[in-house]
């Protein structure tokens, strides 16, 4: 962020000092306040204000035509916030501690209350169910893209992890360590997680095995939702074309092997959804959200 940068600097600050102060953010953060300022500022061309100086009537216009527009009350607060970073980062007094500020943000909830999702669009077990036939058995044998949806969703929902936290995943052989019945998971040292403690950077993930040693049909239909199997299948299956340690990669031409973004990892949460209820007769849900799976996988645990 320039403008902050240059605040910043202009109160006499090193160059060490601003990269210190830069790193309070995560990279998200910064590109989530970088594109609000870039609309906010652009927004002021328009109407010939500037940006850094403007009065309260003019950041309170902004969010305002944002609402008007249908911006939910939780992007109108990180809009505030934003603009609120950068303007203040010479000195000045923050915008989201002036009372009229407080109050927009307030009547922005009244106006736009929050939805509430209590429960996923999507059915797990019809998920699950799909996910012990084609195209997604037999593991030796399915399309790579299929393969990639299942084990990355059997460790979502055996997990409940962030998809972050499902990126920072890695095959390292000192990260991914199986055991006869579970499979032991480990973030790569260098993710800083969403909760930046020594506890939530060295939590491991131990996944056990699911029927390991079948008896009968039922109990070997069941196995195939082992994420010890799947997982133990996918690392042989992408061995041969890895770029990197992360413990999942693209199954892309264009990027075979290489890392793949939390975004992307996210799409493939969805499509493994969607492609489930197809391969089930049945019409994919609207509005499924990755994050959802945490939901399933809790609500589960606890009943």
């Amino acid at each position: 962020l320039a403008s902050e940068r240059q605040q910043l600097a202009e109160l006499g600050y090193s160059e060490g000092v601003i990269r210190t102060l830069s790193a309070s953010r995560k990279a998200a953060t910064h590109r989530s306040y970088s594109a609000t300022w870039r609309t906010f500022a652009k927004w002021c061309r328009t109407k010939e204000l500037d940006p850094m100086r403007g009065g309260m009537d003019q950041v309170l216009a902004f969010l305002q035509e944002g609402l008007e527009k249908g911006l939910s009350a939780n992007t109108i607060k990180r809009q505030a916030s934003a603009i609120a970073s950068i303007r203040g980062a010479g000195g000045r007094e923050l915008l989201t501690s002036h009372p009229h500020i407080r109050r927009f943000l307030k009547g922005a909830v009244a106006l736009r209350p929050p939805v509430v999702h209590r429960f996923p669009s999507w059915r797990l077990n019809l998920v699950l169910r799909a996910l012990m036939s084609r195209p997604f058995e037999p593991l030796a044998t399915c399309p790579l893209k299929e393969m990639s949806y299942k084990v990355l969703f059997l460790v979502a929902i055996t997990s409940a992890r962030r998809v972050s936290e499902l990126g920072a995943l890695s095959a390292d052989e000192h990260l991914c360590l199986f055991h006869n019945d579970r499979v032991v998971l480990r973030l790569d040292p260098a993710f800083v997680p969403k909760i930046n403690s020594v506890f939530h950077r060295t939590e491991e993930l131990v996944l056990p095995a699911f029927f390991p040693n079948p008896g009968n049909q039922q109990e070997r239909d069941l196995h195939s939702l082992d994420v010890k199997r799947a997982l133990a299948f996918y690392l042989d299956r992408t061995k041969a074309f890895r770029k990197t340690d992360s413990l999942f990669v693209s199954f892309s031409k264009g990027k075979l092997g290489e890392k793949v973004s939390t975004s992307t990892l996210s799409r493939w949460i969805r499509e493994c959804i969607r492609l489930a209820y197809q391969q089930s007769g049945c019409t994919p849900p609207e509005g499924v959200m990755a994050h959802s799976v945490r939901g399933a996988a809790t609500s589960v645990a606890y009943r």
